[in-house]
Order: structure tokens, then C-alpha cells, then sequence
């Protein structure tokens, strides 16, 4: 079935539900932009921002579109439409309750309450719910609901937002959640609202909701346990997941070895620890998210292997698509890169026995995740499975002759559910392994059957199934146990594990003592017989093809007015418009700069600009009028008439990195009045660049990576065939990671231009140059080196106003010393300062600085500190 079909059923089912509980109808279009893969849906153009590989789907405000990627699983397929949709129905109620009632409140409620309802509303408590909430009811750090500020945008909120909702429905009533949309134009704040509707302040919800979660967790203490209280944990620092133990010999000995990824410090990345957890030193591999080839190990959602010939095989977004790679382990090194035709999404890949082959998950341009086994030596690869169902976690048996997976093709798998099948590689038959309304994943063999992660207990916990197919429980861990492997040194159970809000690596020791759960039941399914099909629409359909209507619409439009004491007034409109799909955009400025009335006429700024952002290669063509009167140290103050056109080039070779061009043809009018000097000229102008960044930001700026940009520019002029100027720019700067928090941060520029009028720059101030004057130079040449040490002092401050809270979500300080030149014709030497700062992380929206900074010309410093307030986050 096409996706998009299932999309359409989905949506239309979904519709008629959340109709009826939100006591609302749409009477609009509702947009739903699907894509068949996750890798495509990160290139949308629907939003301007790049998109992390945790998010699932997004609804946003400016046209309403819901955009959601296809997994694979039709159950979060259908889940994530469904939890966009609820978002388009409460921002449509609210809009209609505030029109009914002749209001005007343009704030929303909490981020948490938005996404909790759509998460209630949406889906039933599964066992990663229950994982989540436990964990931090058991842990001992339960947060109150006014404390959800600091878990903003992550998915552990989405599901204490859910428990939250589901706790009001379960105890004020079914009709409450509704009641607080209907009451929205009742009072100006969330809380309020909550008050008057469930007759009780939300820090009192807050308390009965936390009771309610101490009273459901804490009695399952009595049976079960958690993994640090029962395991060794193998790993403390950041997230760590999907180990793989292999016995080697790194040249003091063969001894066990967890090949593992974890993000540290903000990136993903291999390493290899000590299997037994005896010595503290941890090998890296590999640093991934750092450049092309390594794009995205994808941490969480895709497994590795390990063979005891010292080579590692993992997948990795590689520019367009997935691919795999080998690495070798005596090399210490990435050995092979291989690309499985036809496939963009690569997850999972194990090893055959003898490890020539291997066995993976993989999805093609049509969104089907199917099993692939790929030959080593060649690289060819063949299709095991050809459907619509979600086959993942494969995995040869001891043998080689069987491949083990899980799979959502069961008569429960449209809800969820995974079953552990076995595909015999000589006969093709199938045959179910397991099969029940629970989800059992990642099958690991054994000499006498499999071991797998199964949620049938409520929390995902580790499963035997032995060669008469009897089911044992190996664990009982709350918070829930993942990819479990086997240790080929003593056969201790390996597995990923949450604690603590945080994934991480454990060793745990098998129980003597099995305990043995009621045997599932056992059937064999024929090949290509399926337990259940998508839904289709009840309508007549015909194969054909429609054209794309270029429908656009305003994404933005915006006035402004400003008055000058000098200058006079100014105003203006910008707007911005796209199509559906975001690949068409136009952005158009219109604005007046006249003194008196005889001006009006000739005084119009106006600029449009169309983009094409549908191919590979973005392109752009645009064209202006500007006027106005300027002042610069060079010409003082004149007028200028500027009108062109241009055509823009962007072409991306990565992610990190891309080449740009643009050509300018212009005619300027700039009539120096005070030096009774007019310059009328014709001019072409072209510009190339190659642009680099793979930095890692905190709230106050970057902290690892590098940022690149090469510039070359070219202005002639057409009146006399003469350079009007040559402009050359160099901008590199790298960030050395000490911490979590901080950086030794170094930056290189240099600038320089001639010809007949050079380009001039502005330079000094807290963006550059420190101790000086923010546009202290006006030069065409310019050589600044930027030495920063930054470090943390306070990672979250909120201070309590009497109009509210404000609050700082990171303090840092630094340590600078700058040096430079900036010259006209004569080169007057370096100069330097150096001092500390502050900078004031106000949420993610902008960055307060401080600076106090001496000067010096390496001779003398000057007994002056310079005490500087600027905004804007660090280079």
C-alpha cells in the first residue's frame, strides 16, 4: 500500500474521533505533508530550522500543515498523525472560543499541557510511558508541574504531560481537558484557567498528581527492582546504548570487549570498554556527527555488531542515504563503506557466524523496511522480504542458516504489537516464534533458543524462549530492559537500561533459577500470508498523476515604523510567501525614505526576491530600489540610489558544508554633496563561498566543531572596464571541548580589498574587537586572532519579578585576549586586549554580554579597563 493512502485513512479516522472530543469541526483544509522516510522528511522545507532525528512529525502555525514521516510502523505512523491532528483541533478551538467570545489572548497554554493533551488524546499508556514516569517517581526526583520548565521540548515532558492529563481525566472527570480550552478566554494565564475549571490551584493538582504516582510505583518495589540496584553499570557520562561484547585480543590477551555508542557531549560516537567494567579507560572509536560520511549513527534507534576477527559493523547517514561500515579494530579504523542500492535507511546490522555476510533492516524510497543480506567481499546485497510490515532487530542463529527478527506482521501489529519470527534462508519459510498483543524485540541467539526484550509484564524486561518453546523471565527491572546480548566470556546478560532519565550500558548475571511465564501461543505462518492489512478509503480509485498547484500563501507580514532624531522618519512592510511544500519562497520589502512630500515619489525602497529551493542546487533571482542618505568616515554623509538585480547559487555537499555564488548587476547614483562629488556607475559584482560548520551549541554559542567561511569577490565597474574592487575574507574558527561547558574558543579573520573604491568594514566591539568601540575602524584591510576560554557558573537562574518570572537558562564567564590590525595604506602594527565576561543565556531567544577589557599596543597597557553591554551569542 502506498503511504500515502495509509496517511489518508489515518487522518480521516482520526478526524471523525477528535471531532467528537474536542466538540469541534474544521471547516478549512487541513494540509498533511507525508514523507516515506525519516531522511527525507529532515531535508522538508516546510520550516526553515533543521530538523533532529528524535522528532517524529511536527504541525506548524503558519499555514496549519501537519508533516510527518513514515517509520515504517503503521502503529506510530498512525500515533503521530493522530498527535498532529490534535494539535490542529486545539488551536482551532481556542481560536474559536476567543472569536465567540470577541477575545483577543494570542498566548498558548504550556508547552507541556499542548503536547500532553496531544500525547493522551492520541495513544494508550504503553510501556515507555510507564519506563519514564517510574523511573523518575522511583528515582526520587519527581518534578512538579511547575517545574516542567525544565524539561522544555523533550520527550520525557511529552510523557509527564500525558500522565498529567491523564490524571485530571481520571480524577476531576472525562469533560475537564475539554473545559480548559472552552474556559480559555475566562483569564490571561494557563493557571488561572486550570482554577477556575478544576476548582482547585494547579500547584495542588501538581501535589495530588505526584501522590498518585508515589502510590502506583512504589508498591512494585516489593517485586521488581531497579538496574543500578541489580546490575553493574558500565557507563556514567551522557546516553550510551546498543552494545555489542566481542571477545579480542588487543595484543595484551583475548578478553571480553563492549563495543557501544553513547552521546557524551552532545555528539554520538563509538567506543570500546572493558567488557568486565575492571579498568575506567574507554577507547573511541570513532567521533560521529562531525562530518559527512558520519552525518548521524543513530544513537537510539539503530543497533551494531561486533565479530571476534576484530571488525565492527555499524550504519551511518552518509550525505544522501545510509550506509555501512566496517571497522577494524586492529587498525583502529574505518575499513569499508558500503552502499546497498535502493536503500536510503540502514538500521541494525549484524554479522553472519562466520562474518562474511551480513544480515540488516533496511527501507527503500517507498518508506517498506524489509530484511537485506548483504555479502562482504562484493557488496551485494538481496532482498529477504518484500511487504508492508516493519521487519527490524534481525539477527543470524549460531548456525547461520536462520535469520531471527522481530516484526509487526501479527494479528496484533496494526496496534503495536512485534512478534519474534524466524526466516529460514534456504527454504524462505516463515515462522512465528512468538505471537501476542505484547511487543518483543531484539531477538539474541543462544544454544538453546533466543533471548528477547519484551514488554508482555507491563515494563520491557529480558525473555528466554528455549528449544520446546517454554518462556522464562531472565529480569525484573522497572524501568525496563533493552537489546539484551550475551557475553561470550561467562554468559552475563549485557543490555541497555533507563535510570535516572538516561540510557545506559549494564552487566547483569543470569538467575540460576528461571522463572517460567505462560507459553505464548505457537503458530506457523506460510510465506507472504498477512495477519492484517492498512485500512483503505471507502471510494472508487483510479491510477493517475496531478499537477502540484503552486498555491502560495504569507508566511509572514510585518509593518514597521521608526523615527530618528537626525534621519526623520521610516517605514515599511516585509512580507515572506511560500507554497504548500515550502520549495517556492518569495520575500519583498517596501519602505519610504523621504524627507518632505516633492521626495515621496523617488524615496521608495522595494526588493523581491524569489527562491527555488525544490532541487539540490537552491537558486535565486531577485531585484531592488534602494534610496536613502548614509554616513561613513570615509565619505561622510551622501545619498545613494541603488537598482539591480542579482541571481543567487547554493549548492550543499553535506550537511556541514556548501558552495554559494552570486552575481549582482546594479547601477548606483551616490551623490557625495558635502565634497560637491556625484558617482554615477555601472557595476557587476560576483561572489564565491565555501561555507563550513559542524559546531555544537549551547545556549550562550557554540562548543565544539568548526565554522568556516572563504570568500572571494569581484566588483568591476562598466563605465570604465576597471576593478572597482577586489574583496578576499577568511573566517575560521574551532572550539577545543574541555567540559560539558566549556571551551577554549579560537578565531582567525582577515579581510582585505582594493581596487578603485574599496570595500570598507566596521571593526571593534564586543563581536570582535574587545576594548574598543564597536565600529572603532572603518578599513579595507583587516587581521584579528580571538582567544576565548569559556566556562560554566550557573546553569539555570530565575529571577521572581512582580510582573513575572525571568528566567536566565545559563550563566557563563570568559577569559579573552584579542590581537589585531586594521589599516587604511599604512600597516601600523598589532594591538591587543584582554579581560573576562559574562554572558547571560535568556532562554534560547538571546544572549546578554558583559565584558571588562584592558587595552595594549604590547608596549604599554592602558590602566583603563573598558566596561562593555552588548547582546548576541558568542562567536
Amino acid at each position: 500500500e502506498c503511504v500515502a493512502q495509509m496517511a489518508a485513512k489515518i487522518a480521516e479516522d482520526s478526524y471523525l474521533q477528535l471531532r467528537e472530543k474536542f466538540n469541534h469541526e474544521i471547516f478549512s483544509e487541513i494540509p498533511l505533508i507525508i514523507y516515506s522516510s525519516p531522511l527525507y522528511f529532515s531535508q522538508t522545507n516546510t520550516t526553515p530550522s533543521l530538523i533532529s532525528e528524535s522528532t517524529g512529525g511536527f504541525t506548524e502555525f503558519f499555514k496549519g500543515r501537519m508533516v510527518v514521516p513514515y517509520t515504517g510502523s503503521y502503529a506510530m505512523f498512525d500515533h503521530v498523525i493522530r498527535h498532529e491532528l490534535v494539535h490542529v483541533f486545539t488551536l482551532s478551538k481556542l481560536a474559536r472560543v476567543q472569536k465567540d467570545q470577541r477575545r483577543v489572548q494570542r498566548s498558548l497554554p504550556p508547552l507541556w499541557f499542548i503536547e500532553g493533551l496531544a500525547e493522551f488524546w492520541s495513544t494508550d499508556w504503553d510501556s515507555q510511558a510507564g519506563m519514564m514516569v517510574g523511573d523518575m517517581t522511583l528515582s526520587g526526583a519527581t518534578l512538579g508541574i511547575n517545574q516542567f520548565y525544565r524539561i522544555r521540548g523533550t520527550f520525557i515532558m511529552y510523557k509527564l504531560g500525558q500522565s498529567v492529563c491523564e490524571f485530571i481525566d481520571r480524577e476531576y472527570g472525562s469533560d475537564k481537558l475539554l473545559l480548559i480550552l472552552e474556559n480559555w478566554w475566562k483569564a490571561n494565564r494557563f493557571e488561572d484557567v486550570v482554577e477556575l475549571t478544576l476548582g482547585e490551584s494547579i500547584s495542588e493538582v501538581s501535589k495530588k498528581w505526584e501522590y498518585s504516582l508515589k502510590k502506583k510505583y512504589f508498591p512494585l518495589m516489593a517485586e521488581g527492582d531497579l538496574s543500578k540496584n541489580v546490575s553493574r553499570q558500565l557507563t556514567n557520562s551522557g546516553y550510551a546504548a546498543k552494545s555489542a561484547p566481542i571477545m579480542y585480543d588487543d595484543g595484551d590477551g583475548e578478553k571480553e570487549w563492549i563495543i557501544y555508542k553513547a552521546d557524551k557531549l552532545g555528539y554520538s560516537s563509538l567506543y570500546m570498554m572493558d567488557g568486565a567494567g575492571e579498568s575506567r579507560k574507554v577507547h573511541t572509536l570513532l567521533k560521529g556527527e562531525r562530518s559527512a560520511d558520519f552525518e548521524s549513527l543513530h544513537l537510539l534507534s539503530s543497533g551494531i555488531d561486533a565479530h571476534s576477527s576484530g571488525l565492527v559493523v555499524f550504519s551511518s547517514k552518509a550525505k544522501e542515504a545510509d550506509a555501512l561500515y566496517i571497522y577494524d579494530l586492529k587498525k583502529r579504523k574505518v575499513d569499508k563503506q558500503i552502499k546497498v542500492d535502493g536503500l536510503v535507511m540502514i538500521r541494525s546490522p549484524r554479522f553472519s557466524p562466520d562474518g562474511s555476510r551480513i544480515v540488516l533492516s533496511g527501507a527503500d524510497k517507498s518508506g517498506a523496511v524489509d530484511l537485506y543480506l548483504v555479502d562482504l567481499a562484493s557488496g551485494l546485497s538481496e532482498r529477504l522480504t518484500n511487504d508492508i510490515y516493519n521487519d527490524i532487530d534481525p539477527v543470524f542463529t549460531l548456525d547461520g542458516d536462520t535469520i531471527l527478527f522481530s516484526s509487526d506482521r501479527g494479528p496484533w501489529g496494526d496496534r503495536g504489537a512485534a512478534d519474534i519470527y524466524a526466516l529460514a534462508l534456504d527454504s524462505r519459510k516463515l515462522t512465528a516464534m512468538t505471537s501476542n498483543r505484547f511487543s518483543d524485540r531484539t531477538p539474541e541467539p543462544t544454544e538453546n533458543g533466543f533471548v528477547f526484550a519484551s514488554d508482555r509484564g507491563g515494563a520491557t524486561n529480558a525473555y528466554v524462549r528455549d528449544s520446546v518453546n517454554q518462556f522464562y523471565q531472565v529480569t525484573d527491572v522497572l524501568t525496563g530492559v533493552f537489546d539484551p546480548r550475551i557475553s561470550p566470556d561467562n554468559g552475563d546478560l549485557i543490555y541497555t537500561g533507563y535510570q535516572d532519565f538516561r540510557f545506559h550500558v549494564f552487566r547483569s548475571k543470569t538467575p540460576d533459577s528461571l522463572t517460567r511465564v505462560a507459553r505464548a501461543d505457537f503458530v506457523e505462518l506460510p510465506e507472504n500470508v498477512s495477519a492484517w492489512r492498512p485500512g483503505t478509503l471507502a471510494a472508487e480509485s483510479i491510477r493517475s498523476s496531478v499537477g502540484y498547484d503552486l498555491d502560495y500563501s504569507f508566511d509572514v507580514a510585518q509593518t514597521s515604523l521608526s523615527f530618528d532624531p537626525v534621519f526623520g522618519t521610516l517605514g515599511g512592510v516585509q512580507v515572506r510567501m511560500s507554497d504548500m511544500l515550502g520549495n517556492h519562497v518569495f520575500f519583498g520589502f517596501l519602505s519610504n525614505s523621504a524627507r518632505t512630500k516633492d521626495d515621496i515619489l523617488t524615496s521608495f525602497n522595494l526588493g523581491l526576491t524569489y527562491l527555488n529551493l525544490e532541487k539540490r542546487l537552491n537558486w535565486g533571482v531577485g531585484g531592488f530600489h534602494l534610496f536613502d542618505q548614509f554616513w561613513n568616515r570615509v565619505d561622510e554623509t551622501y545619498f545613494e540610489r541603488q537598482i539591480g538585480g542579482y541571481v543567487q547559487l547554493s549548492y550543499p555537499i553535506s550537511r556541514f558544508s556548501r558552495f554559494e555564488t552570486s552575481l549582482f548587476a546594479r547601477f548606483r547614483d551616490k551623490d557625495m554633496f558635502l565634497r560637491r562629488r556625484r558617482l554615477k556607475q555601472g557595476l557587476v559584482s560576483n561572489f564565491v563561498s565555501y561555507v563550513y560548520d559542524n559546531s555544537l551549541w549551547e545556549a550562550t554559542g557554540p562548543l565544539d566543531g568548526r565554522r568556516i567561511n572563504l570568500t572571494l569577490g569581484v566588483t568591476a565597474s562598466l563605465h570604465d572596464q576597471r576593478l572597482n574592487d577586489v574583496v578576499a575574507l577568511a573566517d575560521i574558527r574551532n572550539y577545543l571541548r574541555l567540559g560539558r561547558s566549556s571551551a577554549f574558543a579560537t578565531r582567525v579573520f582577515g579581510y582585505v580589498s582594493g581596487g578603485t573604491d574599496p570595500r570598507r568594514i566596521y571593526h571593534g566591539g564586543s563581536w570582535s574587537f574587545r576594548g574598543f568601540s564597536r565600529r572603532e575602524w572603518y578599513t579595507p584591510n583587516v587581521v584579528f586572532i580571538s582567544n576565548e576560554l569559556r566556562f560554566p557558573l550557573i546553569n539555570r537562574l530565575q529571577l521572581g519579578l512582580p510582573i513575572g518570572n525571568l528566567g536566565f537558562s545559563a550563566i557563563r564567564g570568559a577569559l579573552f585576549y584579542d590581537t589585531g590590525a586594521a589599516w587604511e595604506e599604512d600597516y601600523q602594527g598589532f594591538i591587543g586586549s584582554f579581560g573576562t565576561g559574562l554572558r547571560f543565556g535568556l532562554g534560547r531567544i538571546i544572549t546578554l554580554r558583559l565584558d571588562w577589557s584592558y587595552r595594549h599596543n604590547y608596549e604599554k597597557i592602558d590602566p583603563d579597563p573598558d566596561f562593555d553591554f552588548f547582546f548576541g551569542w558568542n562567536f
